[in-house]
């Protein structure tokens, strides 16, 4: 197999719509509930995915989410994001109309229809073989990359491994505006009904009496003259909905300025102090890691955080039980980068969209996550793919340590923090 080739920068926004579009059907065809992730998920999608899953069970909830695009597709990538040595990172974006359905013990409970912007974090690795014969490190045994990312067929040895790309990293829906004409139609057929009942309303006697003399001619006029209200009506509030929809507009762009403003802030923040560790440091996909792990930590049960190997501060309790699915907004603020005693801490907030279930009822709204994440200064990088084979230090053993932090077989702790990043403290803000 050829190594995978970058194309031009118009060529790859072209392969990114397309791309998007095949996540899309891919996430249609893998609700919640079942058991297939889409194929595109990267590796901490997938294991958080799985998590929801058993969250949703536990509760006896189950969950449809159906992402249609618009006929035709209106499509395009948002920005260029990062490029660099090893990686090549795309945006792209489409306008879907989605249904999100939860329903309670078989009863449906809570609806959400609207229009969306759907958007992908699609990530490529430069030269990456994902089908090119590998040896195991442990036990010498022929394989592929593919095929070791899940443990040697042979040996039974766990690695730490990159994903193999291209993989969605993270994804999101954002609102998007109705159709101009759909969202003016009522305001239209409002004032159409207003104008014309207030006609017939303070003509009222004039048409009583014409029907009461037998003028019926009279009443056909007047009737016109309503007719005639109307569409003037139809026109006042045409414009009234006109003038609405552009204050709308205003109100919202000016409200998205701080979220504007933090994320730029973010975006020069984080690569100015991380590029002195790591050359190759993308903040795209470090906001789409971070999201990751953020799912992954909501949806581990209270009780298995002592073993969740992403996680490395104090007990959380049982205060992210109640949340049932969640994605993000566009909104982070990094309050802060430090180095200390060889480890960089970083300290940010996400802002998401939460859907909780308590009691039985289902309900939705805006939640703020204050996340502080450490990672050892003197982490090595990865050029390329890269694994690490995992053996305890006490009894040899191997595991998966991504999602365990103490060996299964003499329960000896293991920290990934000397390789990548751990969760220090997380709470709802």
């Amino acid at each position: 197999m050829a190594f995978f080739q970058i194309p031009q920068p118009d060529a790859m926004d072209e392969l990114a719509k397309k791309m998007n579009q095949t996540f899309i059907t891919q996430l249609n065809a893998s609700s919640v509930d079942s058991e297939n992730a889409p194929k595109l998920f990267a590796a901490d999608l997938t294991y958080a995915r799985m998590l929801q899953r058993k969250r949703l069970q536990a509760k006896g909830i189950t969950f449809q989410a159906t992402h249609t695009p618009d006929d035709p597709p209106v499509s395009g990538v948002s920005w260029k994001m990062d490029h660099d040595a090893r990686y090549v990172t795309r945006l792209p974006f489409i306008y879907v109309n989605t249904k999100r359905e939860f329903s309670v013990s078989g009863n449906v409970k809570k609806s959400f229809i609207r229009k969306e912007i759907f958007y992908s974090n699609l990530v490529w690795l430069r030269g990456q073989q994902p089908d090119a014969p590998y040896s195991c490190p442990n036990c010498g045994g022929a394989t592929t990359l593919g095929n070791l990312t899940e443990g040697c067929p042979f040996c039974g040895t766990r690695f730490l491994a990159d994903d193999l790309y291209p993989k969605v990293v993270n994804y999101y829906t954002l609102l998007a505006p109705q159709h101009l004409l759909k969202r003016l139609k009522p305001f239209a057929i409002a004032g159409a009904i207003a104008m014309a009942a207030f006609g017939l309303m303070y003509n009222g006697k004039d048409i009583l009496a014409g029907l009461a003399s037998g003028g019926f001619l009279s009443v056909i006029g007047w009737l016109f003259y309503a007719a005639i209200a109307a569409v003037g009506g139809a026109f006042l509030g045409y414009i009234i909905g006109v003038f609405s929809i552009f204050f709308e507009v205003m109100v919202r762009a000016i409200a998205s300025v701080p979220t504007i403003i933090r994320y730029g802030t973010a975006k020069r923040r984080l690569p100015d102090f991380m590029r002195r560790y790591s050359p190759d440091f993308s903040s795209d996909r470090f906001i789409g890691k971070l999201l990751a792990m953020l799912h992954i930590l909501v949806y581990t049960h209270y009780g298995d955080m002592d073993n969740c190997a992403l996680y490395g501060g104090k007990p959380i309790g049982d205060s992210f039980s109640d949340i049932i699915d969640m994605s993000y907004n566009g909104d982070v603020n990094v309050r802060k980068c430090a180095e200390k005693n060889g480890c960089l801490y970083i300290d940010l907030d996400l802002n998401m969209d939460v859907v909780s279930c308590k009691g039985g009822q289902i309900s939705r709204g805006n939640q703020t996550f204050r996340m502080t994440v450490c990672r050892s200064a003197s982490a090595p990088e990865d050029y390329g793919f890269s694994v690490k084979a995992i053996q305890c230090c006490h009894c040899g053993g191997s595991f998966d340590a991504t999602k365990e932090k103490h060996c299964p077989f003499c329960s000896t702790p293991y920290s990934i923090r000397d390789y990548d990043w751990v969760v220090l403290k997380v709470e709802k803000k």
